[in-house]
């Protein structure tokens, strides 16, 4: 799960960045293609900083589409893939997980890492992604990164203009980290945040 203390309110936006389209597609009762909906996606974010809004997940992969059961499933308000869900991985350790990262002039994340393969793609702005090797890699849109269980960080790379990236995780095999003798687990460095008005890090 996302780190608890970088859960915020709930809210469409987050920065000043026009909300994004998304259109949930299925059949109708023909088998024609048609557009089931297009809920406006929310986000939980904490000002200065920036939010993560699920745009779509399911429980399983392959996925369940029968009947629209993954659309009911993430439409509602409770539930693994619940739009509303706050966890960077599908709780039920098998699903897909589509979001959207807005970061706020100046915003960063936590150092962290997540029992994942994880792929982010830059989409507006300046998007910067350190790993804790040392490493400081800089997106452009389009420019993208295949996370593998690593630990890194997001920082928007502009103190005036928002940011935003998309990212599919999906779960990976937990595996032992090289030279450390631990397994992967999902991880969040405490204080390795951007800095709030109130001097505290998240």
């Amino acid at each position: 799960m996302a780190d608890p203390k970088t859960i915020g309110d709930w809210t469409e936006t987050v920065t000043d960045l026009p909300p994004n389209k998304r259109y949930i597609c299925t059949h109708d009762k023909d088998g024609k293609s048609v557009v089931h909906s297009s809920p406006p996606q929310l986000y939980h974010g904490r000002g200065g900083v920036g939010g993560m809004a699920r745009s779509f997940a399911t429980a399983t992969i392959p996925a369940t589409l029968a009947n629209d059961a993954d659309v009911s499933a993430y439409l509602s308000s409770t539930g693994a893939t619940s739009h509303l869900g706050t966890d960077i991985i599908v709780p039920t350790q098998r699903g897909a997980n589509l979001v959207v990262v807005d970061m706020a002039p100046g915003g960063q994340s936590q150092m962290h890492r997540t029992v994942s393969i994880d792929f982010s793609i830059c989409v507006i702005g300046y998007v910067r992604m350190e790993l804790d090797g040392g490493e400081m890699l800089d997106l452009r849109p389009g420019d993208h990164i295949i996370q593998r269980g690593t630990m890194h960080k997001w920082y928007n790379g502009s103190q005036t203009e928002p940011a935003r990236f998309v990212a599919v995780t999906l779960p990976c095999e937990p595996f032992e980290i090289p030279g450390t003798g631990k397994m992967l687990a999902e991880e969040h460095i405490a204080g390795s945040g951007a800095r709030q008005a109130d001097g505290s890090k998240l």
